[in-house]
């Protein structure tokens, strides 16, 4: 039996925009001097300790951002599922899913190197070059995981065509080891891949993967079980102070764990950094998601014109983003600034650009069908 469409959930769409927003922002701190991280341009790295608010603000944004957008994915693909059932289903998330990562690979990949090597290799060849070697997803890779993610989805419910049974909102205590699972799965998967490595033919982090394989099912149960909407605020407060707590001891981790100039112990192996820092991860990413989901649901769930704009963008903001920072990025080269100062003052004007590209790809004929 079919679930009747729920109404339009405007927190939820508020929130994923402003997750976009931190992504955009993580990747162009990573641009102007970060000590860590990976992504197309590295313009000047700010060794430590100097280097700490970059330290502090990549860490804090990726331990959970990345997790809640997979979340959120689970969360509105089983009833898009019921909705549309098997066909239209697949159809539309090969639309919305696979389209954008096939014109990035082939399309905007290219055009980004061209201008990643100054201009000088013959476009064309770029374009005949092969589409896998390197980062040819980009930032991509999120949807090229959902959409794997969406195929067994897609096959289970074939086995199993019965929606899941609804649960009830989990307690305290049952968030808490659920967490505490998390990181010591997380940890474990750490020893055989630290923090650093990438599966560049798929563009997979693997030692950030198991927060986003399982929350994406988190975000299955929450539908069933309507968690998002009925989670008490009482649960909200405490689990963002939960998170206030855990953000405020990052830096005594770091202080403490780091050496002068390296954070490798903390990325993965058998240290005491590496196992704190993976319980401290989830434990934060289950923390500041209950938080900010709930904060949000009781103080913006609204929309005006500008923010109805701006989360309508925000899919499109996110694939566009790339090469908006790629070909923003290299236009200032000439501006001499130290890269703190050029991500200060840059970072409004980039993300402004990333949605205004959004914004204005939607309005294409057809094209607000997949972006």
């Amino acid at each position: 039996m079919t679930q009747s469409v729920k109404p339009r959930l405007f927190f939820i769409d508020n929130l994923r925009a402003f997750l976009i927003i931190l992504v955009i922002l993580q990747h162009l701190a990573i641009t102007y001097g970060a000590p860590t991280g990976l992504w197309y341009i590295h313009e000047g790295v700010v060794d430590l300790p100097a280097g700490f608010f970059y330290v502090f603000f990549l860490a804090a944004n990726q331990a959970f951002f990345m997790g809640l957008l997979f979340l959120f994915a689970g969360y509105f693909t089983a009833p898009s599922y019921d909705r549309k059932g098997y066909g239209l289903f697949f159809a539309d998330r090969a639309l919305r899913l696979g389209l954008p990562i096939g014109v990035f690979i082939y399309v905007i990949d290219p055009l980004m190197k061209y201008a990643l090597t100054g201009f000088q290799v013959p476009l064309l060849n770029l374009f005949l070059s092969s589409p896998f070697e390197g980062l040819g997803f980009g930032p991509l890779w999120f949807i090229e995981a959902l959409l794997y993610f969406t195929i067994v989805y897609i096959i289970w419910r074939t086995f199993k065509p019965k929606p899941m049974r609804a649960y009830s909102i989990p307690s305290n205590r049952g968030i808490l080891l659920f967490g505490l699972l998390l990181g010591a799965v997380t940890f474990a998967v750490r020893l055989v891949f630290p923090v650093g490595y990438s599966f560049d033919l798929l563009g997979f982090q693997f030692p950030f993967f198991p927060q986003y394989i399982a929350l994406f099912p988190v975000g299955l149960l929450a539908y069933r079980g309507n968690w998002i909407l009925t989670m008490p605020k009482e649960t909200g407060r405490l689990w963002s102070r939960v998170a206030i707590v855990l953000l405020l001891l990052m830096p005594v981790l770091i202080v403490v764990g780091s050496t002068s100039t390296s954070l490798g112990p903390f990325g993965g192996g058998w240290s005491w950094q590496a196992v704190t820092f993976a319980f401290w991860e989830q434990l934060f990413c289950i923390a500041v998601s209950i938080g900010l989901t709930v904060w949000f649901r009781e103080k913006i769930n609204m929309q005006s014109r500008f923010t109805k704009a701006l989360t309508e963008s925000s899919y499109a903001a996110y694939i566009l983003q790339a090469p908006i920072l790629v070909y923003f990025t290299v236009a200032l080269q000439g501006i001499q600034m130290p890269p703190p100062l050029k991500f200060a003052v840059f970072s409004p004007i980039a993300v402004a650009l990333c949605f205004l590209a959004g914004f204005a790809v939607r309005k294409i004929p057809k094209v607000d069908r997949v972006l």
